[in-house]
């Protein structure tokens, strides 16, 4: 059975995306994405890019089109949940062939179907200096403003298909978990271990990893987001694996620190302290809570039990399209928890020589404690 999102459900997207825009006083609204964050646009039309960049003008009222570059033609149209697809030159590839002959759209043409006098830009810090110079000739004298906010509004409370995703996304995290629990020997490289993942995930039923997994170990461990190196992994020392798979553009994330052999105790008091962090923030995050007051309370555990100077940054952070999108739980957060939003319980702690991430997807519940989307046992593992 495949788990996905239904076609009507990305119209629905529109329409949300749209009061917004008609409340904030948009024409029109550029959502941008590139291969490495493609959430937006495939939030939106269900395409994700290679190599090339892309975006959906979605104007105040009407039918949105998706904005593709030269190469991507009969893959996006393959893809995309909207039917009116554009390709432009300034969307192509950063080695920037010039394809001679061909016949694109341009920014006056898009804003000739698409007539704008104030621009909502999401994707606003990654869109690129060079196509912004070219879209604001095309507009001329019209405003262009920062609008994420429009975007993370709408995409902020799942529904039940999205938090369907992230459960079967968390599944098969664990299975990719497993595989490197049950395989895992003194002597392979970080890479070998990460391979033993993302096998599993793949076999499993994944579309693709949920973002480049990790394996750093010994002084590699404190590294709080890594790439796997040819370093051997030793006994007694912290292998910290980071473990996600993408469902239907839906990612989450499965984390453990892993011993082989003996553990020193200051080592397994220190991951202890880790875990019973990640438990107490998934205690905290209700519905109704403000995020700041469960970051508070969380370090605040941390310092009493003298490891305030591993920490990095808050507890929690939003997930979805994204293993980590917005918004973070941070001490000086000011948004409340409300039901149906999505987050990953993420204890990474750190010294100056080891350190671990404890990390789990977690649903806010009215009332209730998080939901665990992750059966996986939180536990230090020592093999």
């Amino acid at each position: 059975m495949i788990i996905e999102i239904p076609l009507n459900e990305f119209g629905e997207r529109i329409k949300k995306v749209q009061r917004v825009m008609q409340r904030e006083n948009l024409d029109s609204l550029l959502v941008f994405s590139n291969e490495a964050e493609p959430y937006y646009v495939r939030y939106f039309a269900d395409y994700w890019p290679a190599f090339e960049t892309t975006a959906v003008m979605i104007p105040k009222s009407g039918d949105p089109a998706l904005l593709i570059g030269p190469e991507a033609g009969t893959f996006a149209r393959s893809r995309s949940k909207i039917p009116s697809v554009l390709s432009l030159a300034d969307f192509r590839e950063s080695s920037q062939p010039d394809y001679p002959g061909a016949k694109l759209t341009t920014w006056n043409d898009v804003f000739d179907q698409f007539p704008t006098n104030r621009l909502g830009l999401a994707g606003f810090h990654m869109f690129p200096h060079t196509i912004f110079e070219n879209m604001k000739n095309a507009l001329g004298e019209k405003e262009v403003v920062d609008a994420d906010y429009a975007v993370r509004e709408v995409m902020l409370i799942k529904t039940a298909a999205e938090i369907a995703c992230l459960r079967e996304s968390a599944r098969i995290s664990e299975l990719g978990f497993k595989a490197v629990v049950e395989n895992i020997k003194p002597g392979m490289t970080e890479v070998q271990v990460v391979s033993l993942a993302t096998a599993a995930i793949l076999d499993a039923g994944a579309e693709a990893v949920g973002y480049p997994l990790w394996c750093c170990s010994g002084p590699n461990s404190t590294q709080a987001i890594s790439r796997p190196s040819l370093r051997k992994i030793q006994k007694g020392e912290f292998i910290h694996v980071q473990i996600g798979a993408k469902v239907s553009g839906y990612s989450t994330s499965v984390s453990r620190p892993i011993v082989l052999g003996k553990a020193t105790e200051d080592m397994r008091r220190f991951m202890q302290m880790g875990c019973d962090a990640e438990n107490l923030t998934i205690e905290l995050m209700r519905a109704g809570t403000p995020a700041s007051e469960v970051a508070q309370k969380v370090h605040g555990y941390i310092k009493e039990r003298g490891y305030g100077d591993t920490i990095l940054y808050g507890p929690a952070h939003g997930c979805g399209q994204m293993e980590c999108e917005w918004p973070f739980v941070e001490t000086n957060s000011t948004f409340v928890l409300k039901e149906n939003m999505t987050f990953h319980a993420d204890m990474f702690l750190a010294n100056k020589e080891m350190g671990f991430r404890f990390e789990d997807c977690i649903v806010i519940r009215d009332g209730a404690p998080a939901e665990e989307l992750s059966n996986y046992k939180r536990e230090v593992i020592v093999i």
